[in-house]
């Protein structure tokens, strides 16, 4: 009976060790360079935010891969997947049109002409913008609005 509860003792023990090395692995920012981003986030940076200076640039280490993160000296800023793709931008007084899918685009100007977008998200699933009147719209890959939050 012994061994039996020393066995998963074990294996608890190596389970809680090995979660804590990946946890300490994952989550770590740490200051880089413009330089130091995929070719593809560097374009990016260099596309549209021409006239900015970028203070900040951190990479966060993952278990997934690296993301990362730039902050400007106005305060806008750009997150990046591990492939160097956009999945965040923040911009006052409003986010590029260029970088906002058309669709999007007309969707705000029809139905909120008051509003600006001053942030912009995208992962699988689609796409969400928050409006400088507080209001979230969620939308489809399809650019189907999905959800309203206030």
């Amino acid at each position: 009976m012994k061994a039996f509860i020393k066995i998963p003792t074990i294996y608890a023990t190596l389970i809680v060790s090995t979660l804590m090395a990946f946890s300490a692995c994952a989550g770590n920012d740490r200051p880089a360079k413009l330089a130091d981003l995929p070719n593809v986030a560097q374009t990016f940076v260099k596309k549209y935010f021409t006239a900015e200076k970028p203070m900040l640039v951190t990479i966060d280490k993952e278990v997934t891969g690296n993301t990362y993160e730039v902050k400007f000296a106005s305060g806008n800023s750009v997150d990046f997947d591990r492939r160097g793709e956009w999945t965040e931008v923040e911009c006052r007084p409003e986010v590029s049109a260029a970088i906002v899918p058309t669709q999007i685009i007309k969707l705000v100007q029809n139905n909120y002409p008051e509003a600006k977008i001053i942030k912009i998200d995208r992962d699988r699933r689609g796409y969400e913008v928050e409006l400088s009147t507080r209001l979230e719209l969620k939308f489809d890959n399809d650019f189907n609005l999905v959800d309203i939050d206030n």
